[in-house]
C-alpha cells in the first residue's frame, strides 16, 4: 500500500538516455488548450520562443536553459524523481503513527472559521497510499492533460513540456539552476491535482460541532476522514463509502493496520464498515437505509463539486447525473434524503463546499445551491467557515481561489 520513489521509475516508463542534440531537436511546448487527452504539441521550443520572446532575451539564453533542462530531464532524471517525491510524497514516519494525530485548537469562535491550513501534513499520507488516483485525477473535463502524472510522462518520455516552464521567471529559474525545489515547485504550479481535506481540521470540526458514536461520511476523502476518525476519542463506528476502488481498498488495508496497534494505541474498540457505491445508490444496492436507520449520529464531508474534478471511476455522480440540475436532484438530493433517513433525531449533518468557476468560465453558486436543497430535508443551524490556505492568489486552486475559503453548512434533524 506504501509507494516507494522506485515505484514512481515505474509508473514513469522512462525510456533509454539520449545524446543532447537529439534532447534538444525534440523540446517542444504543450498545446494548454488542447482537449483530445493526447497531449498535443504546440511548436518545438525555438518556434515558441520566435513567437513570445520578442521582447526578453530567452532566445539568447536558450543552449543554457536546453542544457540545464537536460540535466533535470536526462543525465540526473532519477535524482530529479526522487527529489520531487521526497518533497511531495514519501513519508516522513511509518504509517502507523497517522493513528493518533494531535489534538489540535484550529477553530477562531469571533469568526465562526476552522483554519484548515493548519497541520496539513496529516494528510499526506492520503497522497502516498492513493498516488496514482491521487495524481492522475483531471480537472474540468475528462480529457484534460494538466495532471501531474500525465504531465510528468511527457515531459520525461517525450521532453515535452508545459508553456509555464518556458515562462520568463520559470525560463530563468532553469538558466540559473540552484537545486530542484525551485524546478519543482514552478511544475506543481502548473498541475491540477484534487486536494485532500487535511484529517486534523476533519478531526476539529468533528470533536468541535458533532457529538455521538457514530459517524457517515457519503465520501471517503481520499480516507483522510478514517484517519481523523481513528484519532477521535468519542467516536466508535465509521461508515463511508466512495466510487473509487482502490480509495475503499486502501480504507479496509488501513483498519487492518490499526487492529494490528490497537492494543496500543487505544483503549476502546473502533469499528469502520466501507462500501464502494455511489452514496445516492446506497438504499438500492446494499438495503442502507434499512441496516443504518435511526443510528447515525453525524454526517460530515466535502461533497463532489460537480464537474470540477474527474476520477478513476466508472461510477461518478457526473457520469450518470451530467447537466447540473440533474446532478443537484439525482446526486445531492438523493444523498441529503439518504443521511437524513439514517440519522438519528438531532443528529448533526455537515457539508464543506464553495463555489468555483465551472469549465466554461461560469460562477457556479454550488454552495449556496446544495445549502437550499439541504434545507428542504434538514433544518440549518450554522454556517461556518474553513480556511485552507494562509494567502491568496490566482495560483491557487480555482474551488479556493477567492480568500480560499469554504463554506461549512450545519444542519440538524428534527
Amino acid at each position: 500500500m506504501i509507494v516507494e520513489v522506485e515505484d514512481l521509475l515505474d509508473i514513469l516508463e522512462l525510456p533509454p538516455k539520449v545524446s543532447f542534440e537529439e534532447f534538444s531537436s525534440k523540446v517542444s511546448i504543450l498545446d494548454i488548450s488542447d482537449c483530445s487527452g493526447t497531449f498535443a504539441v504546440r511548436s518545438d521550443i525555438r518556434t515558441f520562443l520566435d513567437r513570445v520572446a520578442k521582447k526578453d532575451d530567452r532566445k539568447d539564453r536558450l543552449d543554457t536553459y536546453l542544457r540545464n533542462l537536460y540535466r533535470i530531464l536526462v543525465e540526473d532524471r532519477e535524482e530529479s524523481i526522487s527529489h520531487w517525491f521526497r518533497k511531495y510524497v514519501q513519508l516522513t514516519q511509518p504509517i502507523h503513527e497517522y493513528f493518533h494525530l494531535p489534538m489540535k485548537d484550529i477553530f477562531r469562535e469571533e469568526e465562526n472559521l476552522f483554519e484548515g491550513f493548519r497541520y496539513s501534513k496529516y494528510g499526506r499520507v492520503c497522497k502516498n497510499i492513493n498516488f496514482e488516483s491521487f495524481y492522475n485525477t483531471r480537472k474540468l473535463y475528462s480529457k484534460d492533460s494538466e495532471y501531474v502524472l500525465g504531465l510528468m510522462k511527457v515531459m520525461f518520455q517525450r521532453f515535452h513540456i508545459r508553456n509555464s516552464l518556458a515562462s520568463p521567471a520559470f525560463f530563468d529559474h532553469i538558466c540559473k539552476f540552484e537545486g530542484y525545489d525551485r524546478f519543482w515547485l514552478d511544475f506543481m504550479i502548473g498541475a491540477n491535482r484534487p486536494s485532500i481535506f487535511s484529517p486534523i481540521a476533519y478531526m476539529a470540526i468533528l470533536n468541535k460541532l458533532f457529538s455521538g458514536d457514530t459517524v457517515f461520511a457519503p465520501v471517503m476523502g481520499w480516507n483522510s476522514y478514517q484517519l481523523a476518525f481513528y484519532s477521535s476519542p468519542s467516536w466508535k463506528h465509521f461508515v463511508s463509502t466512495d466510487v473509487i476502488p482502490s480509495v475503499v481498498s486502501n480504507g479496509n488495508k488501513l483498519h487492518a493496520l490499526w487492529e494490528k496497534r490497537q492494543g496500543r494505541l487505544f483503549e476502546k474498540e473502533k469499528t469502520v464498515e466501507l462500501y464502494c457505491c455511489p452514496s445516492q445508490d446506497l438504499d438500492d444496492v446494499h438495503g442502507f437505509s434499512r441496516i443504518y436507520g435511526n443510528s447515525i449520529d453525524a454526517v460530515l464531508f466535502s461533497p463532489p463539486y460537480f464537474d470540477l474534478e474527474i476520477y478513476d471511476s466508472e461510477n461518478q455522480s457526473t457520469s450518470t447525473h451530467p447537466t447540473y440540475s440533474e446532478w443537484l436532484e439525482g446526486y445531492w438530493e438523493k444523498t441529503v434524503s439518504l443521511c437524513h433517513a439514517v440519522m438519528k433525531k438531532r443528529g448533526r449533518f455537515g457539508f464543506v463546499i464553495s463555489n468555483y468557476v465551472n469549465k466554461n468560465k461560469i460562477m457556479t453558486n454550488i454552495s449556496e445551491d446544495m445549502m437550499k436543497v439541504a434545507s428542504k430535508h434538514l433544518n440549518m443551524i450554522g454556517q461556518y467557515r474553513v480556511k485552507w490556505s494562509a494567502i491568496s492568489g490566482a495560483r491557487q486552486a480555482k474551488k479556493t481561489r477567492d480568500g480560499n475559503y469554504e463554506d461549512l453548512w450545519l444542519f440538524e434533524k428534527q
